[in-house]
């Protein structure tokens, strides 16, 4: 009994020792990109929300509802700023942007990931520059001799390493570069407003504003929203609707709590598994499988249908096109020139007109055209008219070249 004491109170001890110790050990710096106002840490945006007052003076709200819903109807001409690692633009969204914009307003959106129809609309694609292992730091420059294009701001921590690796020179207006003469900070112009965009949230982060030279940029990039506008401060891109908080965003916002909750997810499926294997009921004869191509197919087309991916959809139709006129023709395709042309409408026995609208269309989707709902259908009904015309002419001649 002596002895079950001692144990007890040596493993008391040990036990208060490292309570003593958990409770005082250095909360680790949280490193995640969460660009929230209300969070502190390094990659938050808690600095610079509470900072914006202090550059426009006409009052700052924040906006939990799509672009779309924000922006309409708008009475008080209040720019807009969204920072956000990923932005995604409906194009109910960006078709109300451009108006807005077209009546004296500005949209200011910092983030380096943006939706494809968004980025194509732009003819915007965006990269990044590995600087990990770098010997020196990336440093940034504005162009606009008023802000002293000279003048370099330097970051740590990979901030800025995001950049425009192709943009329309015809309209956008380059404002700022990085020592590699990469630009990172462009204009668009919408009829009396303007688009700006900044390839990295980074710049308006806790970590980046708690510097001078990260300071100084963030005003100066901010410096083109006029300070006699109300601001807009989106939150929807990061935090979705408003009234969209749940018990598990606020679970995971805890460590203890996650953890907790993986470990009561954990024990459960240990249970269920433990349960199967005890009783589990007998398995059922079932019937053979049946032939579910045509359900096949269906879903398939369900999710391109889905998808709204015309691009993609043209260029497979183009793709099985090519291969039945190489299969059925013996004709390359890797040309699709005047002898191209000649050749099958003389094999294929389909008009000529029905084969030069085709040609025109593989052309326009081969250079990167973006095919809308009705040109698809345009583009598949050429096709299966191509297909019809010649299913005659090619069983025929098969017919005739037939050994009797």
């Amino acid at each position: 009994m002596k002895d079950l004491k001692t144990y007890l109170f040596i493993a008391g001890t040990l036990l208060g020792l490292y309570l003593i110790v958990e409770y005082n050990k250095p909360i680790p710096v949280d490193w995640t990109p969460t660009f929230n106002k209300s969070d502190k840490i390094p990659f938050g945006t808690y600095v610079l929300y509470h900072e914006l007052p202090r550059l426009f003076s006409e009052g700052i709200s924040s906006s939990r509802q799509s672009i779309y819903e924000a922006l309409n109807n708008r009475t008080d001409n209040a720019n807009l700023l969204i920072v956000s690692p990923k932005v995604n633009i409906s194009n109910t969204d960006y078709e109300r942007m451009k108006a807005y914009m077209a009546d004296g307003h500005a949209i200011f959106i910092a983030s380096h990931s943006f939706n494809y129809a968004f980025l194509d609309s732009l003819n915007l694609a965006i990269q990044s520059r590995d600087v990990l292992f770098a010997k020196d730091s990336l440093n940034f420059r504005f162009t606009n001799s008023l802000l002293d294009s000279n003048k370099l701001y330097t970051y740590e921590r990979g901030i800025g390493v995001h950049y425009f690796s192709k943009f329309d020179t015809t309209k956008a207006v380059i404002l700022a570069r990085n020592n590699k003469d990469d630009a990172n900070f462009l204009k668009y112009d919408f009829g009396k407003g303007s688009l700006f965009l900044l390839a990295s949230p980074d710049f308006f982060s806790n970590y980046a504003l708690l510097s001078q030279d990260g300071s100084t940029f963030a005003s100066h990039a901010l410096s083109y929203l006029s300070d006699q506008r109300k601001l807009l401060f989106d939150e929807y891109q990061l935090l979705g609707t408003q009234g969209a908080q749940s018990i598990l965003r606020v679970i995971f916002a805890t460590p203890s709590l996650k953890w907790a909750y993986y470990l009561a997810l954990f024990s459960m499926v240990l249970f269920i598994l433990y349960e199967i294997k005890r009783r589990q009921r007998i398995i059922p004869v079932e019937d053979p499988m049946r032939n579910t191509s045509v359900e096949f197919a269906k879903v398939v087309g369900g999710v391109y249908y889905q998808q709204r991916d015309n691009k993609d959809i043209g260029h497979k139709k183009i793709i099985y096109l090519l291969n039945f006129i190489r299969t059925n023709y013996r004709l390359k395709t890797s040309e699709l020139n005047e002898e191209f042309v000649d050749l099958l409408t003389h094999r294929s026995g389909v008009g000529r007109e029905t084969i030069d609208k085709i040609i025109q269309e593989i052309k326009e989707v081969y250079g990167g055209k973006y095919l809308s709902d009705q040109e698809l259908i345009t583009l598949n009904n050429n096709i299966e008219t191509f297909y019809e015309q010649s299913g005659t002419t090619w069983k025929k001649n098969f017919s005739q070249n037939e050994p009797t």
